[in-house]
């Protein structure tokens, strides 16, 4: 998990991060962010979770929707007005400091049409991650969409264990940089599942951790499967 100890050392320089990240990932999270836009509709109401610098957020601003950006940065936020005002789409983006864990106290339930939340469940327990999750759903509308890109675990065994020993290495310098580590997200699928989502579509890139997963909110639980095998799923080459 070098990649988000790189992450975190350059937002100490907010003006740097999006090229820093950029070549930490070798453009591919410009292109999941470029995925996560093109499935938000025009006037959509969007929670962007952890909107860094806005990027994603000026993505979808681009597309009409209605965006609210919470992350913990006043730093970044200020980097993401910037980019908002830049390009005179500053009124319909709203933008709140304050922790993942407090989504519930600056919205109502039923207030967004679709969440997007790129690289920060990452740096989350499991019990927090259930928690985000849990919040989500509340906080869609019936219907709502939950888009979700990050690191997760592989979960073919081989590929498993290759990646597990990939990341000793990188946690070496990310403790150094951080004084500690971050790991992939595990069992992704499965806690957006427990949370009541329907998942609709997978994306798993080829030669990285990345995972894009698009899910639905569902009022009847029964009809989330434990079984991923209907699930479309898409390898991309990048």
């Amino acid at each position: 998990m070098l990649m988000y100890g790189w992450m975190k050392f350059v937002e100490l320089a907010p003006e740097r991060y999006d090229w820093a990240v950029r070549l930490m990932t070798a453009g591919r999270l410009d292109r999941l962010k470029d995925r996560i836009a093109g499935m938000v509709n025009t006037n959509d109401r969007v929670l962007d979770i952890g909107c860094g610098t806005g990027t994603l957020a000026l993505r979808m601003l681009r597309r009409g929707a209605t965006v609210t950006g919470l992350d913990m940065s006043e730093h970044m936020l200020g980097v993401a007005r910037k980019y908002a005002d830049g390009e005179g789409l500053g009124s319909r983006l709203v933008l709140i400091k304050d922790s993942v864990t407090q989504l519930s106290k600056h919205a109502k339930p039923g207030s967004f049409d679709c969440i997007v939340c790129t690289m920060v469940l990452g740096e989350l327990s499991s019990e927090y991650v259930k928690f985000v999750f849990d919040e989500c759903f509340n906080l869609l509308r019936p219907g709502g969409r939950l888009l979700i890109g990050d690191e997760v675990w592989p979960e073919n065994p081989f590929m498993h264990a290759i990646y597990r020993a990939m990341l000793v290495v990188s946690w070496i310098p990310q403790f150094l940089l951080l004084r500690r580590v971050n790991y992939p997200v595990s069992d992704m699928r499965r806690l957006i599942q427990d949370a009541g989502f329907k998942i609709n579509h997978v994306e798993n890139w080829l030669m990285t951790s990345f995972s894009l997963i698009a899910a639905t909110k569902s009022e009847d639980l029964t009809a989330n499967s434990p079984s991923f095998s209907s699930i479309e799923q898409m390898q991309w080459v990048q």
